[in-house]
């Protein structure tokens, strides 16, 4: 909180910051493991893959969950970031120009206090971007696929000095909760299921 009132915040603004945290950081993340538990459901060799991947980690890690073991899950980070590239939590960005600016040689003008929209979802689907974008691959997410890639057409999370705070919170929420479920339960199709 000492930080947030040196920024000249009032107790109610400091407040309603610290309460925006958690509420942002709740449906989010709740959604991305929906998501993520979804994919894994319809596409069983990946469940398999991964189910691999962390019974490898944890038999390795003595069955403790760490901070570590987190780390090691590899093929689990791809799989979260194709779900968020899929259907990211946070559809579209916005942020409001501080000053006038021209972006590079299009002429195109932007000016002070205008909002700019970044359509994440439309983006992260781009097949100038991603190669059949409505496919499920998390090894799209490899180092080496990234690096084939511009590093802004995947941005679930901003980007620069205003991207997400609570994104490494976030992502370790997301991979324990995949850990605990795909540890322990075989995700499946219902009758019910609906492919989006």
């Amino acid at each position: 909180m000492f930080i947030l009132f040196s920024a000249g915040l009032t107790l109610d603004e400091a407040v309603a910051q610290s309460v925006s945290f958690f509420i942002a950081g709740y449906d989010t993340m709740a959604s991305t493991v929906s998501f993520v538990t979804y994919l894994l459901a319809l596409h069983p060799e990946i469940q398999n893959r991964t189910f691999e991947e962390i019974r490898e980690v944890l038999q390795e890690k003595k069955g403790e969950l760490t901070y570590e073991a987190l780390q090691e899950m590899k093929y689990l980070d791809n799989v979260i970031c194709e779900s968020m590239r899929l259907y990211p939590a946070v559809p579209r960005l916005e942020r409001t120009a501080t000053a006038d600016c021209t972006l590079g040689d299009t002429g195109i003008k932007i000016h002070k206090g205008m909002v700019i929209i970044i359509p994440t979802y439309a983006l992260h689907k781009d097949p100038k971007l991603f190669e059949d974008p409505e496919k499920f691959d998390p090894d799209r997410f490899l180092p080496e696929e990234r690096a084939k890639r511009d590093p802004y057409s995947y941005i679930p999370f901003g980007d620069g000095p205003r991207y997400c705070l609570g994104m490494k919170y976030a992502l370790m929420q997301v991979k324990v909760c995949i850990v605990c479920v795909v540890a322990n339960f075989k995700i499946l199709r219902c009758p019910e299921t609906k492919v989006m």
